[in-house]
């Protein structure tokens, strides 16, 4: 083992070698933060694209609801702006016109997370149809004359939007959101953990070959000095040889 480890540091091109592998190992780890730092980027836009999907199912049902017990027009104004934005008919809040789904592929998402979200939004545009049928029925109560009716289409528009049934779609589209979150969050951690596990084997491989490459540098200094000094100790003596010839 010994003599094994001298011959690498007797090798006049070790250095030259360690210097290329610290040199390699450097730019690979670059590349593996530059991974794992993509990594958290997209982790960051799954959170916001989930974010995004159940702010707006929410409003939508904040909107119907408020609309289908005051009766107040404004909120149904409100409720058809927030599927205006996710059609790409109108612009987001960061004044960009692009349809929920397409601002869903631009991200990269794998094909089961993005049959998941577009699943959410499917589920959500479904229950929008409910939404639409209870804001019908607050229309024909306003336009009803008979008092006894009117009240019949009111309390069927609330029966739609606080009902079993409503609350039971709802619950699916957030389900299936916290499904995408989680199936995005798995891949990437377990992506990110093998992305840090390569960046301490490459740590690990430049430390030892920094040690190696200090060691082997004072190891030929030292075999030069070693050199030298018998080189300066061998020429006296030659001289010595010469001036007693001459004296003879």
């Amino acid at each position: 083992m010994i003599k094994t480890i001298n011959k690498i540091l007797d090798y006049s091109k070790t250095p030259f070698i360690l210097s290329a592998v610290i040199f390699i190992s450097s730019l690979v780890l670059l590349s593996v933060f530059k991974n794992a730092e993509t990594q958290l980027k997209q982790l960051n836009n799954a959170m916001l694209i989930a974010d995004e999907m159940a702010t707006s199912s929410d409003n939508l049902t904040n909107y119907a609801r408020y609309y289908v017990t005051t009766k107040d027009d404004t909120w149904k104004k409100k409720f058809d702006n927030v599927l205006k934005v996710r059609a790409g008919e109108e612009p987001d809040n960061n004044g960009v016109r692009i349809t929920f789904k397409d601002k869903v592929k631009q991200v990269g998402f794998s094909d089961n997370e993005l049959s998941l979200m577009l699943q959410a939004e499917k589920l959500s545009n479904n229950l929008a149809v409910l939404e639409v049928k209870a804001f019908d029925l607050i229309v024909q109560a306003k336009q009803e004359q008979n008092w006894e009716i009117q009240q019949f289409h009111y309390t069927q528009a609330q029966i739609f939007m606080f009902g079993e049934d409503y609350t039971k779609h709802k619950n699916e589209i957030m389900n299936t959101i916290d499904k995408f979150t989680k199936a995005v969050y798995a891949r990437l951690e377990h992506d990110y953990q093998l992305s840090m596990t390569m960046a301490w084997i490459l740590i690990t491989i430049i430390n030892i070959s920094l040690i190696i490459l200090v060691i082997s540098v004072q190891h030929h200094n030292k075999s030069l000095v070693t050199n030298n000094l018998s080189n300066n100790i061998s020429k006296p003596v030659v001289k010595k040889k010469l001036a007693s010839k001459l004296r003879r």
